[in-house]
């Protein structure tokens, strides 16, 4: 009996973790890429949507646009949550003429599942 219960308990100690990690990762989806011909300084509005997944939006997802320049300075812009359920809004601003890599971090509620979905970079023009 005491060897079938530490089995048990084993078995259920290493399966788990796997199960949890089925659930834990999800989709990222823009509404738009920054247009060609965005200027430094010019806002580029996105809704992000973040789906668990890539089918059921969450709404407890924290997510944020990251670009970050040649000189490898990243900048983060935080998303707010829309009316739209797993729909969330984030307002960035290139700093500077050049060319940005363009990523969104999802977010996810737990930081484990959480990661950066990358995108094209973006070349940004002088004013």
């Amino acid at each position: 009996m005491k060897k079938s219960m530490l089995f048990l308990a084993v078995a259920v100690a290493l399966v788990a973790p796997s199960v949890a990690k089925a659930g834990c990762w999800a989709t990222v989806g823009l509404s738009s890429l920054p247009k060609p011909g965005l200027q430094a300084g010019e806002p580029w509005n996105v809704t992000i949507r973040v789906r668990q997944h890539g089918r059921t939006p969450m709404p407890d997802a924290k997510p944020e646009v990251r670009i970050r320049n040649a000189a490898g300075t990243l900048f983060r812009f935080k998303a707010k949550p829309m009316s739209r359920i797993g729909s969330y809004s984030a307002r960035v601003v290139f700093p500077a003429a050049g060319l940005y890599e363009l990523g969104v971090y999802d977010g996810f509620p737990y930081a484990a599942c959480a990661r950066v979905h990358t995108f094209k970079p973006v070349l940004i023009e002088a004013v």
